[in-house]
């Protein structure tokens, strides 16, 4: 895609849909209109910027603790650094090894978003952590949701505690690792035969006659562990029923508190993304009422930068994490850098805050007061500066859509990338 056409996105087409939504975003809530209407019933108009700026980093403020439970050799820490965009090598790392290294609780932060905490936890039924005193050493309650990881099969105390965990109201999910060693052995032994999909199904039917006696509904989730293979097996399937099951209270903190590892997450993303466009397109249209020198363009500009910065780092488009994804999957970042400026130009995505203002300036010219009162949430309010609320929701919108394709983009770079690097694998065995 050459400028023109970019330009043409941003300045000329009318709104478009997200790819991974359809255009079926929940917008703003009965219960958030009636809290922004109170606060406007008892202060007036005066301060609404600032009450609904603030809601934007509420997601900060919930403390998530995952629980991740197996027996020595499962391969918990190999999984908690996966989940976490960590190898082994890494700083911060879980500790990896042949040998049970867990002792005691031991909790791993999520490296961009410490709100995130992983623990990994000593196995039931070790002489230290008998079944008769588990749930208080490890400190039952601390958990929102629990992780039962698994090398072959599902051993009794891991039912035993799967059990506890349901009825106690609180989630879990059965994982079983190490799925790729699995299938190159099964390769190995039989290449002439060797069905990837039938191997999957043995082994995720052989794990289901264990778990469906204790959870009739249990599904079991076949993964490898292994960061370089996140795209693959069920790891997606796994996130994306993480974050649907997860408390209702603490879900959107959840989804804004993991890097995007796959389409499911990125989809959960940029629907949690769309539903802050008219928190801050709200704010700045409150800005809009009360004369602010500064405000030139009758909306905060300062706001809607940061924000694009932010869908920037949600979606997985920063610097850092496009050199993570080249180092893991021999990516050149030459290659990178082409996929992304046919979808986002680097020029404005390197200068995003300059990009956003400037598009914000020439909406502003060519917007009409009406063209956007649609979007505005408050009808009937104090809030009345359509004009002002449609060139934030406009930019913010599209910035985010486009941002979207970029990194649906990358994503399919990575799928194809991995999937040849398989193939190259096992062409090379096929030849010893």
């Amino acid at each position: 895609m050459n400028f023109s056409d970019f330009e043409q996105f941003f300045y000329r087409e009318p709104f478009v849909e997200s790819i991974t939504t359809g255009g079926n975003f929940q917008y703003i809530t009965d219960e958030e209109v009636r809290g922004a209407e109170a606060f406007i019933h008892r202060n007036g108009v005066n301060g609404l910027d600032t009450y609904l700026s603030q809601r934007l980093n509420v997601w900060k403020e919930h403390p998530l603790d995952i629980a991740v439970v197996g027996s020595s050799g499962v391969g918990k820490s190999t999984f908690i650094n996966c989940f976490r965009g960590l190898e082994a090598e890494d700083n911060g790392s879980a500790d990896v090894g042949i040998v049970e290294t867990t002792n005691e609780p031991r909790a791993y932060e999520h490296p961009d978003f410490p709100n995130l905490k992983i623990w990994d936890l000593p196995g039931v039924g070790t002489p230290n952590y008998p079944r008769s005193c588990y749930l208080e050493k490890i400190q039952f309650e601390r958990y929102d949701f629990f992780f039962i990881l698994c090398r072959t099969r599902f051993t009794e105390n891991d039912l035993w505690l799967a059990s506890e965990v349901k009825t106690k109201n609180k989630r879990f999910l059965f994982i079983r690792t190490n799925i790729d060693s699995d299938l190159h052995n099964e390769y190995e032994d039989h290449p002439s035969t060797y069905n990837e999909d039938e191997v999957l199904q043995h082994i995720r039917n052989n794990c289901l006659e264990h778990i469906r006696p204790i959870d009739s509904t249990a599904e079991v989730f076949l993964i490898s562990g292994h960061l370089k293979n996140r795209l693959r097996f069920d790891f997606g399937k796994l996130t994306e029923t993480l974050v649907r099951d997860y408390p209702s209270l603490k879900r959107e903190s959840m989804i804004l508190s993991m890097s995007v590892t796959c389409k499911e997450i990125l989809i959960a993303k940029v629907a949690a993304l769309h539903r802050r466009i008219w928190i801050i397109a709200s704010a700045s249209a409150a800005v809009a009422v009360v004369p602010v020198p500064f405000l030139s363009l009758g909306f905060d500009a300062t706001l809607v930068m940061s924000e694009v910065e932010f869908y920037k780092k949600q979606l997985g488009l920063d610097q850092d994490a496009l050199l993570k994804l080249s180092q893991v999957y021999q990516i050149p970042m030459q290659r990178i850098e082409k996929e992304l400026n046919e979808i986002f130009p680097l020029q404005h995505l390197n200068s995003l805050r300059k990009f956003a203002f400037d598009f914000a300036k020439k909406q502003a010219i060519r917007a009409a007061p009406g063209e956007f009162a649609r979007y505005v949430p408050y009808v009937g309010t104090a809030i009345v500066s359509t004009l002002s609320f449609g060139v934030c929701y406009g930019v913010l919108y599209k910035i985010l859509i486009r941002m979207e394709q970029a990194s649906l983009k990358i994503i399919d770079v990575v799928i194809d990338v991995s999937n040849r690097m398989i193939q190259e694998e096992q062409q090379r065995q096929a030849l010893i």
